[in-house]
């Protein structure tokens, strides 16, 4: 249960309390800020590799290679609609065709490599790309430089440059002014396509390229360490984040990265066989994730209406609260960084939610009787962040406590009778799971634990997954092979895992969930019946509808059994294969697991109460009525009907109970 104020508890728990609902909608999804990108520029050029960075002052900074050896590099301060894009400057000629630039306070550089493709260069400018100093030689490279990147640490000029070659990564750094020794990455690659770097807490890389062993098309990120999530000067793990199938004739290419509220990064797929098409793809790191947290924990890749062969380079102004920038040599897009809010609560008519523990619905009716929702205005918009709070006007004023998140599934106008009103409808994290699919197959192969499974799946639907009190079986126990099969859901996925452990999933705020287990000897979170007055109760006894369970490991069995229920001539029995479970003993621990989820999922009645502003899915409360029962009846809450309409003046809250 969500902590109350002493000041909201004795309001709720009073017959006279004044209600209070607070909506505020946001332009966020996933956790991470909602950018709208706009066109500034489409004038045609030749494409080649380039780059796009801002500095301090605003000024967007602009690199290509038109692929005959020449760098060109373009300046536009202040980047409005409407100034012209179309004219580049030559910075250097008879220069090979790999380039990059970046930025950092008043800092620009540009990279690229010689002629011979083996010299990598550097020019750099300290008034914000306005002029550059002289080329200096970096690092001669091994073999040919495929893709290179380059990214500040901070305004003072410590960067640093990473390039690959067929099958090599490297790295180089500059600190306090002076290059040290180049450092090779010890992968196993077929061959790499693209880099790309940016400075978060370490140096964070994004590579694309093709796996040794399978040949699978990847892209993959890795770092290396400044301290933070690797030890500084060593190199992370590489991690495989999508892939395609070594026959599938798609390749990944041009990967763009950038650091703001979050990790945003683009990169390239090109199909080659017939119908196929060339297109960039975004994807993004939850902001409660680190850049290491594992494979597969990018979010499913969305597609963006542009299909140049070397994808939409990325850059931001600093702070993460100006624009973000999107850049080809034939195309430059800007979209607003800043926080947009918007609070309904003076126009909210109603309000009807339904939490439970496998969805959440809803809607919302916003009186619309000034026309002020016409359109309706940003940021109300499928897909925005909706923040619903519950509370009542206390003793020290209004007060509410915030429920789990939800998203804009819709916006309706409804006039009838001359009264015009909006209604969103919403949808919770259950629904984004269900939405997202999995793109290709993924098979989890005995180093991953149930929870980090889970914690993958809701990664890739924008979600954050945490653990509070989750079971030792989740934790610590490794499924030996673990497929989610291409086009299954996050949802489908998530339930698959789940079928193997006790534990339940809540919905949570920033984008989150929470695994826990539900034990049967936890104790009340909160009392019904006294200090906070029942309306209507509905207590009902209901025998599980499983009393029999079995587990098929590999050459094992196991089995739980409920001799009660079955006495009582109620259940059945469900069997289930598990691969994992090698003893007896581990089968068993399978089957009891299984016997459990069933039984948390027997009915236990409801009750009808002044809302709880705190209560959460699965808490446990309990309640006195003499005319019920002779003592306290315990139950956890399974699911919660939320209602408030101050046309009928009604403000109460439906718990539907479960067993304990």
């Amino acid at each position: 249960m969500r902590t109350l104020s002493a000041d909201l508890l004795a309001a709720q728990r009073s017959a006279s309390a004044e209600p209070r609902v607070d909506v505020v909608i946001e332009n966020a999804i996933g956790g991470m800020r909602r950018v709208d990108f706009t066109l500034l520029d489409g004038t045609a050029q030749t494409i080649g590799k380039h780059g796009v960075a801002v500095a301090a002052d605003g000024s967007v900074s602009r690199v290509r290679s038109d692929n005959a050896g020449n760098i060109l590099q373009q300046r536009v301060a202040p980047p409005v609609p409407g100034i012209a894009w179309a004219s580049w400057t030559t910075l250097a000629s008879g220069k090979g065709n790999v380039v990059a630039i970046a930025a950092r306070g008043t800092r620009v550089a540009i990279v690229y490599a010689d002629a011979a493709g083996t010299g990598i260069k550097i020019r750099e400018s300290t008034d914000s790309g306005a002029t550059y100093g002289a080329e200096t030689a970096v690092v001669t490279a091994a073999a040919a430089v495929v893709s290179l990147a380059v990214a500040y640490k901070n305004s003072s000029g410590d960067l640093a440059i990473t390039w690959v070659t067929a099958a090599q990564l490297n790295i180089i750094k500059r600190t306090a002014g002076a290059f040290g020794a180049a450092a090779g990455a010890a992968l196993t690659v077929s061959s790499l396509s693209g880099v790309a770097i940016c400075y978060g807490f370490d140096w964070d890389i994004v590579l694309t390229g093709v796996e040794a062993a399978t040949l699978a098309r990847t892209l993959w990120t890795i770092v290396y360490g400044d301290g933070s999530d690797a030890a500084a000067g060593t190199w992370g793990t590489l991690y495989p984040q999508q892939q395609a199938e070594s026959d599938s004739s798609v390749t990944y290419s041009a990967p763009a990265i950038v650091y703001t509220d979050t990790y945003r990064i683009n990169f390239v797929e090109a199909d080659a066989f017939t119908g196929g098409a060339t297109r960039t793809y975004r994807t993004s790191v939850h902001p409660a994730k680190t850049f290491v947290a594992g494979a597969n924990t990018l979010r499913t890749p969305a597609p963006v209406n542009y299909a140049g062969a070397e994808g939409l380079a990325l850059a931001a102004d600093a702070g993460g609260t100006g624009y973000l920038y999107e850049s080809a040599p034939d195309a430059i897009y800007r979209a607003p960084q800043s926080q947009s809010l918007l609070t309904l609560t003076p126009d909210v008519i109603a309000v009807e939610l339904e939490e439970r523990l496998d969805a959440t619905g809803g809607y919302i009716e916003i009186d619309n009787a000034s026309g002020a929702y016409a359109g309706p205005p940003a940021p109300i918009a499928a897909g925005n962040l909706v923040s619903i709070s519950w509370g009542y006007r206390t003793a020290a004023g209004l007060q509410s406590s915030k429920m789990a998140d939800l998203w804009i599934a819709a916006c309706e106008h409804r006039r009838t009778g001359g009264v015009s009103t909006l209604r969103l409808h919403v949808e919770g994290g259950w629904e984004i799971l269900r939405r997202n699919r999995q793109r290709t197959q993924i098979v989890h192969t005995g180093a991953e634990t149930y929870q980090q499974v889970l914690i993958r799946i809701f990664s890739r639907a924008g979600l954050h997954l945490s653990a509070s009190a989750a079971s030792t079986r989740a934790v610590t126990l490794a499924p030996a092979r673990f497929t989610i099969h291409p086009q299954a859901s996050g949802f489908e996925a998530a339930q698959q895992a789940l079928d193997f452990l006790a534990d339940r999933i809540r919905m949570n705020t920033l984008a989150g969930a929470v695994l826990t287990e539900p034990l049967v000897a936890a104790a009340s979170d909160y009392t019904y019946g006294a200090a906070h007055p029942l309306r209507d109760v509905r207590l009902r006894t209901e025998r599980p509808s499983v009393a029999e369970a079995h587990a098929f490991g590999a050459g094992a069995f196991g089995e739980a059994l409920d001799f009660a229920t079955a006495a009582q001539g109620g259940g059945t029995r469900e069997q289930q294969r598990d691969i994992t479970s090698a003893t007896g003993a581990a089968a068993a621990a399978t089957a009891t697991a299984h016997l459990r989820r069933r039984a948390l999922d027997a009915a236990a009645g409801r009750i009808v109460v002044p809302p709880n502003c705190g209560q959460e899915l699965l808490d446990v409360v309990d309640f006195s009525d003499a005319l019920v029962a002779p003592a306290a009846v315990k139950r956890r809450v399974s699911s919660i009907r939320w209602t408030y309409d101050r046309r009928r003046a009604a403000y109460e809250q439906t718990l539907t109970l479960g067993a304990l």
